[in-house]
């Protein structure tokens, strides 16, 4: 997926445009409606299906004590956007000067720089320009005589009321993974990168790799069962987010990763890990001997919720949508090992 940074960048683009536009944070079940909507559109006409949204959130530039956390960071959300499969994404840079845009010159832009562009598709809320004085009906006036057709995709809606990257934040927040999934349709993720710790994992037996996360919404501290994904492979695990008091407490908390049935070196790689079921809370343990006995029972609960129909049936459906290429993975190890039987 190409990914541009300024309107000029699609000066030069000749087969026709179809445009989603929004911010898309958490790539959710409404967020997905727009943007496949775009795709089939453009698949049908013979066109390119692009993205338009911004980096970083409007709301960390002219507010940012009221900015909400990110459930995606950029990097995560384009990789969402390409797992869908839109050809492009225009990403663009949001500064005061481009917040003080009045609408009209915003379509403007859009007019001058777009011009392959044939339709738009945006959920019915979708404001732009100062002070979000542009809507979908100044939208539609300024199409009409550009012969641009606007799209106004309806919410998506989940126990009567509309899907929400506000909705989801507040699961997470509350601990509620299954209504997460249900809105994000997939379990929740996280995307980070493996950095150096202090390795008191090995000392345990149980050897963690520390996640830099990228995004910024976490769910509630403690023990969660995981599935993690790198380099086009899933792996069960178990992750602790936390200060861990028993051992070496530190004063942010950490997310640490433990692997089951594998030992991979993972330092500086990128990991997405999908939080499918908590645990525990986090708690001291009055000796390291007891919090191993505790990890133990951790890793026998965990293999059982990992291997429980629900869980099984949520994880193979995330994987035939998001990932088919673990599928393919999977089957071509198991292809490669039957021929060595």
């Amino acid at each position: 997926m190409r990914v541009i940074r300024n309107m000029q960048g699609l000066r030069r683009i000749q087969p026709p445009i179809f445009l989603a536009a929004g911010f898309f944070d958490g790539i959710h079940r409404g967020h997905r409606l727009v943007l496949q909507s775009t795709l089939q559109q453009a698949r049908a006409n013979g066109g390119e299906a692009w993205a338009m949204t911004f980096d970083p959130h409007p709301m960390k530039v002219l507010d940012p004590c009221a900015a909400p956390l990110l459930l995606t960071s950029t990097r995560h959300k384009m990789d969402l956007m390409r797992r869908i499969g839109m050809d492009g994404c225009l990403l663009i840079p949001f500064t005061r000067r481009f917040a003080a845009m009045p609408p009209q010159d915003f379509l403007l832009a859009l007019e001058q720089n777009l011009p392959a562009l044939r339709q738009i598709f945006v959920g019915e809320d979708w404001r732009f320009g100062k002070g979000g004085r542009g809507d979908t009906r100044m939208l539609l006036q300024w199409a009409a005589s550009r012969n641009i057709l606007v799209n106004r995709i309806p919410p998506v809606t989940w126990r009567r009321d509309p899907v929400s990257s506000t909705r989801i934040r507040e699961a997470i927040a509350r601990g509620r993974l299954q209504a997460a999934a249900r809105l994000l349709d997939r379990p929740f993720s996280v995307l980070g990168t493996v950095t150096r710790g202090n390795r008191i994992g090995r000392t345990l037996g149980f050897p963690t790799a520390n996640i830099d996360p990228h995004n910024e919404v976490r769910p509630p501290m403690g023990v969660y069962a995981v599935q993690a994904v790198t380099d086009s492979l899933a792996f069960p695990g178990i992750v602790n987010y936390g200060h861990h008091p028993t051992i070496l407490e530190t004063r942010a908390p950490l997310i640490e990763l433990h692997l089951l049935d594998t030992r991979r070196e993972l330092y500086g790689r990128h990991l997405e890990i999908f939080f499918l079921a908590r645990l525990r809370e986090e708690k001291h343990f009055a000796s390291p001997a007891l919090l191993v006995d505790q990890i133990r029972r951790d890793v026998v609960r965990a293999r059982k919720i990992l291997a429980s129909h629900a869980i099984k049936k949520l994880w193979n459906r995330t994987l035939q949508t998001w990932y088919p290429d673990i599928i393919v993975a999977l089957q071509e190890t198991k292809r490669k090992k039957e021929e060595r039987e």
